[in-house]
């Protein structure tokens, strides 16, 4: 095995690849200075529109002269809640039938009658 210290090995010499390029010309830099600028100035201009167009609910109002205290209340007043809403439609299966409460009659007359849910509720 060789001696990692040996000098027989030589590693590459890294060199910068834009050693030997020339400047950018003087033309195309203040091309690239005024199209970054450009679009610089017209987010400011977009930025500030926003800004204005936002604050404009507020800045143009004279908030002294404008309603008092009862009418905003009476103008803020929650509305009367209105009816329930239906139910949605069971569809995801068989229907419960509907019942009034009454047990269904037994198979053999001799069987005591099933207690309604009332009565199974009364004695709770």
């Amino acid at each position: 095995m060789a001696n990692p210290n040996s000098t027989g090995r030589q590693l590459p010499v890294i060199a910068n690849p834009y050693a030997n390029e020339e400047p950018m010309p003087a033309g195309a830099t203040g091309t690239l200075f005024l199209l970054a600028s450009g679009f610089g100035i017209g987010a400011m201009v977009i930025l500030f529109g926003f800004v204005f167009l936002v604050g404009i609910g507020d800045l143009g109002h004279n908030t002294t002269s404008g309603p008092t205290a009862a009418t905003q209340s009476q103008a803020t007043a929650p509305a009367a809640p209105g009816p329930a809403p239906n139910p949605a439609p069971n569809t995801a299966g068989r229907t419960v039938p509907q019942t009034t409460g009454q047990a269904p009659a037994p198979a053999n007359p001799t069987t005591p009658r099933a207690p309604t849910q009332g009565q199974s509720q009364g004695q709770k």
